[in-house]
């Protein structure tokens, strides 16, 4: 299946940006509306669509079976008492979760980041990694998995900081309300996002040159 297609790559940008700007402030709006730019579909475990191309040019429409969502859910039991423990799981799991995509859609050999070097399928950019990963937290939502958080509309940094434009998917702490950054493109497919403070984030965080926690 084949998303919108921009003529000018760039504005693949532009809409990742409106989609980020668009709908008032990040503590309430809804994630689902970030999703909606790019034509995904409000997800359930037997029917979702997932980016499979870089700006989210090209969607997949799949379901999970009952054995690999159940892989899923073993990963939350037994069930995380704090909001620390969640966010430990919820790592594990979006990566569990792109393994399965990968296997299902041909984007098992994702790289980390853009690189493009010895890419042999597809390779996603943030703007896709941000809108699978909202997609993989909308479901382990409504399937009751996440309990000490709520899912936050993605971020972007980079526009107004003088830096290259990024974006990530996004949660927010019940107990405290600090938000807090899922980014899964730092690392190639399947592997955990980072998860830091969406401040840390936002000043230019990359696990590849920092040594600080990501709790």
């Amino acid at each position: 299946m084949t998303a919108f297609t921009p003529s000018n790559p760039l504005a693949y940008w532009m809409l990742a940006l409106f989609a980020l700007l668009s709908a008032g402030c990040s503590s309430t709006r809804d994630p689902g509306l970030y999703l909606s730019h790019f034509q995904l579909k409000d997800p359930i475990v037997s029917d979702f669509e997932v980016c499979e191309s870089s700006g989210c040019r090209k969607i997949s429409r799949l379901a999970y079976s009952e054995e690999e969502w159940q892989s899923i859910v073993n990963i939350f039991e037994p069930a995380p008492t704090t909001s620390a423990e969640e966010r430990a799981r919820l790592i594990i799991a979006i990566g569990a979760m792109e393994t399965i995509i990968g296997s299902k859609n041909g984007t098992s050999a994702d790289n980390m980041k853009n690189d493009r070097r010895v890419v042999t399928g597809p390779q996603l950019d943030c703007i896709a990694e941000a809108a699978n990963t909202t997609v993989a937290l909308i479901l382990l939502d409504q399937e009751g998995l996440i309990k000490h958080h709520r899912i936050g509309y993605p971020q972007h940094r980079g526009f107004f900081q003088g830096r290259l434009p990024h974006n990530t998917a996004s949660i927010f702490d019940n107990q405290t309300g600090a938000h807090y950054a899922l980014d899964s493109w730092f690392y190639a497919g399947g592997e955990p996002p980072i998860c830091v403070p969406v401040s840390v984030w936002k000043a230019g965080y990359d696990p590849h040159k920092e040594t600080s926690s990501s709790d």
